[in-house]
């Protein structure tokens, strides 16, 4: 098969998407097409090109403000269709994979295809936040409603907030968990030790970083156990406001930030850990996680998870047998969780649960066979 993938940027700092493309390509020919930005990086073994889209002209600019008013939604662009068009032609792929709903409008305003089976990954964001846009969905209903769109969703909560919205799909969708190398994130450490709760995730608003410090102040100050420690992976724009939480009442020498750390790095940490938090919410614009990877990483390493009823994760997660799960904002419960999760072991159910649905070699195979179903 030729496939042909678009987004705005080539994977290289996208460790989801950049595995599938890869082991898409030992057995396909894959061209990657960027609208915003390329870059090589050490494993890569496809080819890619720019062909941007000019998000800084004057036209863009009032595009987008028409957009975020939700008065006009379409980004056609003479010259960038005409050069997008030339690559297409050129590379003429039996599969056109946009990796974002996104880019599947920003592909159907610029390309007239009624022809090429085209996918259309929802991830997120676009499944999400951007419906509240009637514009948005307007535009929606009108693609996913050709008969050459063919649907990905990495969890069926996602697939749900599109069919609230009545939209409704020429082709029948697919529920595609997003998969991990199991083979990497592997439990060698069963050693008792002091309680840890880790945390692997950017600090923005939707991971919940500040919820987990305050309910875990309330657990520390109800709790018989006083040696249970907090640590922190990773960086972002909230991570001052939750350091500085963390200061000012006096949790210090008790939660630890240890800022981006590599895949190594990150398994030694879980290695040491007694349990993996994520308190995932939904922020005021709306965004959603699908089912975070981190949980997923986690949960291979046999860790029992504390997270929310938020998104895709009650699939992944059932409360009381993979871990506990509170509402979203629940500050009360989750402490209570904190306190009852002391109680867990390590969890070989969880890793068990991560072979079944959420392995790197399923997902590709799932993904090879859905390339098949549509040609």
């Amino acid at each position: 098969m030729r496939i042909l993938y678009l987004s705005d940027q080539t994977p290289f700092n996208n460790t989801f998407i950049r595995q599938d493309v890869e082991l898409i390509s030992k057995e396909n020919e894959v061209h990657y097409i960027a609208f915003n930005q390329d870059k090589d990086y050490p494993t890569k073994n496809y080819s890619s090109a720019l062909i941007a889209y000019p998000s800084n002209s004057l036209k863009s600019k009032i595009l987008w403000r028409l957009e975020k008013a939700d008065l006009y939604l379409n980004w056609h662009d003479k010259g960038f269709s005409k050069r997008l068009s030339a690559a297409i032609n050129h590379f003429n792929p039996d599969i056109v994979h946009c990796q974002f709903a996104y880019e599947g409008l920003k592909y159907f305003d610029n390309i007239e295809d009624d022809e090429t089976p085209v996918v259309i990954n929802f991830r997120g964001y676009d499944a999400s936040y951007k419906l509240r846009y009637k514009s948005y969905v307007e535009k929606l209903k009108k693609i996913v409603s050709k008969k050459n769109v063919h649907c990905i969703f990495v969890c069926k909560a996602l697939l749900q907030m599109l069919e609230a919205q009545n939209i409704s799909f020429a082709n029948q969708p697919h529920i595609l968990y997003t998969g991990i190398n199991t083979e990497i994130f592997i439990r060698t450490d069963y050693k008792e030790k002091d309680p840890l709760f880790v945390q692997v995730g950017s600090f923005n608003d939707k991971k919940g970083q500040l919820i987990s410090v305050q309910a875990f102040r309330e657990f520390i100050a109800n709790s018989n156990n006083q040696s249970v420690k907090m640590l922190f992976i990773g960086e972002g724009k909230n991570l001052d406001i939750v350091k500085k939480y963390t200061e000012e009442h006096g949790l210090s020498d008790r939660i630890q930030f240890l800022g981006n750390k590599s895949h190594p790095e990150i398994i030694e940490v879980l290695q040491k850990a007694t349990c993996f938090f994520h308190h995932s919410i939904i922020p005021e614009n709306g965004d959603m996680e699908g089912i975070p990877n981190a949980i997923i990483e986690a949960m291979a390493m046999e860790l029992p998870i504390l997270s929310t009823y938020h998104s895709g994760i009650p699939e992944a997660i059932e409360n009381g047998v993979h871990g506990l799960l509170s509402q979203e904002n629940d500050i009360a419960s989750y402490a209570k969780n904190m306190e009852k999760v002391l109680e867990f072991t390590y969890l070989k159910i969880n890793k068990a649960k991560v072979l079944e649905q959420f392995n790197i070699d399923k997902h590709i195979a799932q993904l090879k066979n859905i390339y098949r179903s549509i040609l």
